[in-house]
């Protein structure tokens, strides 16, 4: 009989101690699921047009001088800028200082339209970059193994593999791919009209 009462005891027990196990846990889901459910929303910032003062649409004189101003940058002035021949187009490729590996800054007519810094991988990691732009930006709108892309209206920011950071200005850069395919297509048309003269 003692040992019934001894069992019996033990099973309320046992039933009273994983009850309360289990309704703390019911608690802590129903915590998640609220803030889940909107009540805590997470507010993302938008996303920027360039890199500390340097913006996407500056002029080339107003670049150089943030490059000179810039501690990330190692800028020497005209030696680091290339014009690219046939074309409105300015390469500012300039070496950077501990973090930034080395960056390229790139212009159509004498306007900055694409940004891209490559890290130092001694000091800097892949992972700690996403990490940083999810949580500032929010999710992002593409990702693959090579690639992670955060996008608005105006700019796309790409995270490359292995370990380059893009600002591209949509609008210049949409426009210059449109432009760029019409070219090939008239090429290939008066290609085809050369060859169908014979």
């Amino acid at each position: 009989m003692k040992t019934g009462f001894l069992i019996l005891n033990l099973n309320i027990f046992l039933f009273c101690l994983l009850g309360g196990l289990f309704s703390q846990s019911n608690y802590s889901v129903e915590t998640e699921t609220s803030v889940s459910d909107g009540q805590n929303v997470e507010k993302y910032e938008s996303l920027p047009s360039g890199y500390s003062g340097i913006k996407l649409g500056m002029v080339l004189e107003k670049v150089e001088d943030a490059l000179f101003e810039d501690p990330n940058f190692s800028y020497r002035g005209a030696p680091d800028v290339t014009m690219l021949p046939q074309t409105d187009r300015q390469v500012i490729d300039c070496d950077g200082v501990t973090n930034v590996k080395h960056a390229y800054f790139q212009f159509n007519d004498n306007k900055l339209y694409i940004i891209t810094i490559v890290m130092n991988p001694e000091y800097i990691d892949h992972y700690s970059i996403y990490s940083a732009l999810k949580k500032k930006y929010g999710p992002p709108e593409y990702l693959d193994p090579s690639k992670t892309i955060w996008r608005n209206d105006n700019v796309e920011i790409s995270l490359e593999r292995p370990l380059s950071i893009k600002y591209i200005d949509r609008k210049v850069f949409e426009k210059l791919q449109a432009e760029s395919h019409a070219e090939k297509s008239t090429e290939s048309i008066l290609r085809q009209e050369f060859i169908d003269s014979f």
